[in-house]
């Protein structure tokens, strides 16, 4: 169980901004992780499947059964304290389910991206990213716009630049799926510039 409660645990550091160094899973990681949550194998992820989820992993993370979560019983997680407290709306330090549920629809909203309420791999690739890099929802909607998504992306794509040369090699960005990484390289020179980066994402959700 607990392979997999670090995997579905993915994606909490929900719209705050992250100066850490990123710690993203592998593309095959992602790729398990969203077979996991797609229980009826559709290719997406619905809302109903990823409330199932989200309870179970409330189920899983509560270890003492006293119907609360504590930050300690979330450790190896990506929530920050910040994120924690936010979603802590009593302020008694433990998030019940009905604030551990509304975090994780706050999370599902945000990934998102074309508000269809289903989740698809590259949305759920692309939040795997912005989970940690963080964006700001200048309109408080709770979605991520176009003009967010495309500043968050590129803010994305300079912390991924380890050796800052100013493009993406594939162990730069080995948290996206080969077949994506080969489609964002237009010019097929192995390596993603800021624009192909940005563009891909952009192109592959029609934003």
């Amino acid at each position: 169980m607990k392979p997999r409660l670090l995997l579905l645990l993915g994606g909490f550091a929900l719209l705050l901004s992250a100066a850490h160094a990123l710690t993203l899973p592998t593309a095959e990681q992602i790729k398990t992780t969203f077979n996991i949550l797609d229980a009826d194998r559709n290719q997406g992820i619905s809302i109903a499947e990823w409330e199932k989820a989200s309870f179970t992993l409330f189920r899983a993370a509560d270890a003492n059964n006293d119907n609360g979560v504590v930050l300690s019983e979330l450790a190896g997680s990506t929530l920050t304290e910040d994120t924690f407290m936010l979603a802590d709306d009593d302020r008694n330090g433990h998030l019940s389910i009905a604030e551990f549920m509304k975090l994780r629809r706050a999370i599902f909203k945000a990934a998102d991206i074309d508000r269809d309420d289903n989740l698809i791999a590259v949305e759920f690739e692309l939040f795997t990213l912005l989970a940690q890099v963080g964006w700001t929802d200048k309109n408080h909607n709770g979605y991520i716009e176009p003009s967010e998504l495309k500043v968050s992306i590129g803010q994305g794509f300079l912390q991924l630049d380890t050796d800052h040369d100013g493009y993406l090699s594939p162990a730069e960005a080995a948290y996206m799926s080969p077949a994506h990484f080969q489609l964002a390289d237009e010019n097929h020179d192995g390596k993603l510039s800021p624009e192909e980066f940005v563009r891909s994402y952009i192109k592959a959700l029609g934003a």
